[in-house]
């Protein structure tokens, strides 16, 4: 090769460098610079530097179990004008299918009228009744509605109407047959004595026992359902009347039978026979027998409004008398129902006492 090939040679190689570098530098400046995010992550475009018809993304609140997008104006219970509704918590939809929903542990009742939650009123939902409150709130456990204490049902809110004692938060409580709670009384449920406070709170009073053979035997009898024993061992004829037979009478004087001192009422039957009240009344009356009721111990005969009814004294407690009666209670030949052998209690002070007659 002589000098003048060998010089074309150097000047191609040379312009071939030249434009192998000048070509690489125009990649080089298209490249995306790293930023401090790491290799190969791609700068954001700020916001301020977008052009014209540059999308910027609205800010979203999500919910703290990463569910579903949904605002918190419009999860759970909210109330929007004067009405109250409920929008489920992951997708934000409200619902307008009637029912129970629950939301922070409180029960709620959609209406199923556009979704409204039933509010400020007694409702009732097959045969059950509820109490919603002004905020929608179902009332749960005792209560007060209609200025007066109420129970419901602490799981399912239902009101209970029942006759019955329930517990809430430790203490017993009275529900009267309708629906509210007793307070500031004292009555008998299922042959106890109780004393409810201003606040509803129940206390069981003591039964007194002064040791009266005839009183124990009453004691014993306490709960029988029928009278037809009495009835029978005292007029020897059928119990009649599909059990309606009054047998107060019959049950006094059977109870001193069994303990031995049937002696003591014998002299009644000279005023008529032992199961008609007026003949315990009369002989009373003639033989000076009464008792100031204040008085009355345990054994005693208690005659009630104008002699229709009688019983046996089991003692007193703080101005009340407490007694045992056949053919009494909420089944009982003056209330049209079979009568049943109970306790009960009342103030001494009550006309429904006529007196009360003592013959140990």
């Amino acid at each position: 090769m002589n000098i003048r090939s060998m010089k074309i040679k150097r000047i191609s190689i040379a312009l071939l460098l030249m434009f192998a570098l000048s070509f690489g530098s125009v990649f080089a400046a298209d490249e995306i610079p790293a930023n401090d995010a790491g290799i190969g992550t791609q700068a954001e475009t700020p916001a301020s530097d977008a052009g014209d018809g540059a999308q910027i993304e609205t800010p979203v609140l999500v919910l703290a179990d990463n569910s579903e997008k949904a605002t918190a104006k419009t999860t759970g219970v909210v109330k929007k004008g004067k009405y109250y509704y409920y929008y489920y918590p992951k997708t934000g939809k409200k619902r307008t299918k009637k029912g129970f929903v629950t939301y922070k542990n409180k029960l709620y009742y959609i209406s199923g009228r556009k979704g409204r939650i039933v509010t400020n009123k007694t409702f009732k939902v097959k045969k059950k009744y509820y109490h919603a409150r002004k905020n929608g709130k179902i009332a749960t456990g005792v209560y007060k509605w209609n200025k007066k204490l109420n129970y419901s049902d602490p799981e399912t809110g239902e009101w209970i109407k029942k006759e019955c004692i329930v517990t809430w938060k430790g203490d017993k409580y009275y529900v009267r047959k309708g629906g509210t709670i007793a307070v500031k009384d004292v009555f008998t449920y299922k042959n106890k004595p109780y004393q409810a406070g201003d606040d509803g709170k129940l206390v069981i009073i003591p039964i007194p026992d002064n040791g009266n053979a005839v009183l124990k035997v009453a004691k014993e009898q306490v709960g029988i359902m029928t009278g037809k024993k009495y009835w029978k061992w005292y007029f020897h004829t059928k119990f009649k009347d599909t059990d309606r037979t009054p047998w107060c009478g019959a049950f006094v004087a059977w109870c001193f039978n069994e303990a031995g001192e049937y002696d003591r009422v014998a002299p009644v039957k000279k005023h008529g026979n032992l199961g008609y009240v007026p003949s315990y009344t009369s002989y009373a009356n003639k033989h000076g027998k009464w008792v100031k009721k204040s008085k009355a111990r345990g054994g005693d005969i208690v005659i009630y409004y104008g002699s229709v009814h009688v019983g046996l004294v089991e003692g007193i407690w703080n101005g009340y008398l407490i007694t045992i009666e056949g053919n009494a209670g909420p089944t009982s030949y003056i209330r049209g129902a079979p009568g049943a052998v109970v306790r009960r209690i009342h103030p001494i002070d009550s006309w429904k006492q006529k007196g009360v007659i003592r013959v140990f």
